[in-house]
Formats: structure tokens, C-alpha cells, sequence
């Protein structure tokens, strides 16, 4: 019963994060400030898909590239626009030093 026809559409998570950036979420040795600027990033793209600083990825549709906070790194997710409620998917994280 895990199906998401199972889920109220008021519970309905539009992000869906890639095996690696779960990997960087759950590794203990991701430090403490880039793990908190990732959480922040990640509850600000649930509320927009486009947040601020946000650019399109040249040469590849539906993705798009943000800074995290204190220029730790980047996200790079895609957008599916086409729903009536856009579905984010987080690829990667690219960490900045």
C-alpha cells in the first residue's frame, strides 16, 4: 500500500532525490553546514521550483542549476512542468572547493 494512489494529493512530495544526492543526505561525513544548506535548499524548492538565482541548464530541457547558500555548492534538479503540480527531480550536488 506504499502506491502514491494510496497518498492523499495534499501529501504528495513533488521531489523525488537521486540515489547520490540520498547518499550525500545519509553519509556522516557530509559537513554539518553543507548538509543544512541542502535542507534549506530542498524545503525552498517544495514551495518553488524556479527559487531565487535559479538558471536553466544550457543544452538540456526541464533542467536547471541553483547555488546553495554560503556558496557551498550546486543543485542541479529538473522540472516537469507538464503536471498539474511540477514534479522536481534532484539529481546532483556539486560541492564547491
Amino acid at each position: 500500500m506504499s502506491d502514491h494512489g494510496d497518498v492523499p494529493d495534499d501529501e504528495h512530495d513533488p521531489l523525488t532525490l537521486s540515489p547520490a544526492v540520498e547518499e550525500f543526505l545519509g553519509d556522516p561525513g557530509t559537513p554539518a553546514d553543507v548538509f543544512s544548506a541542502l535542507v534549506a535548499f530542498l524545503v525552498d524548492l517544495r514551495e518553488n521550483p524556479f527559487p531565487h538565482l535559479s538558471m536553466p541548464v544550457p543544452g538540456r530541457p526541464g533542467m536547471h542549476s541553483a547555488p546553495l547558500r554560503r556558496d557551498l555548492g550546486l543543485v542541479e534538479y529538473a522540472v516537469n512542468e507538464a503536471l498539474d503540480s511540477p514534479e522536481i527531480y534532484v539529481s546532483r550536488i556539486l560541492r564547491a572547493g
